[in-house]
């Protein structure tokens, strides 16, 4: 696995990403191919999947609503183990929309075989 602040920013970053080509890339280079991504609302499994996913949150998210994602404190991980906070913010500046956490589990590449987001607080906007 990489160093682990790479990882995550590598990670957030495919959230933020305009280049369909490089989210492809960063998918394949974080995520098993057999990889499943998890919300309270969906599922996602697999590279296909997991692409349409973002691509989605990123249309929806940073698109239209003119937010970016950011990663929040210090990540950790043991075990095969990751976590990090996240946060969504106007992409010009102000107070989180949205916040919340991501764990990972990881293959013995070190790739993210289940990957699964929480979110904690959910404001209007």
């Amino acid at each position: 696995m990489k160093e682990i602040n790479t990882f995550v920013n590598l990670y957030n970053s495919v959230w933020n990403e305009s280049d369909a080509k490089r989210r492809r890339e960063i998918i394949a280079e974080l995520w098993s191919e057999d990889a499943t991504h998890c919300t309270h609302s969906l599922e996602a499994h697999g590279h296909e999947a997991i692409e349409d996913r973002v691509l989605k949150a990123y249309e929806k998210f940073v698109v239209t609503g003119g937010y970016v994602f950011k990663t929040i404190g210090v990540a950790d991980e043991h075990h095969k183990a990751v976590r990090y906070s996240w946060a969504m913010v106007p992409r010009d500046g102000g107070m989180a929309v949205a916040a919340g956490t991501v764990f990972m589990l990881l293959d013995d590449d070190g790739r993210i075989r289940f990957d699964y987001q929480f979110t904690d607080v959910l404001q209007a906007s």
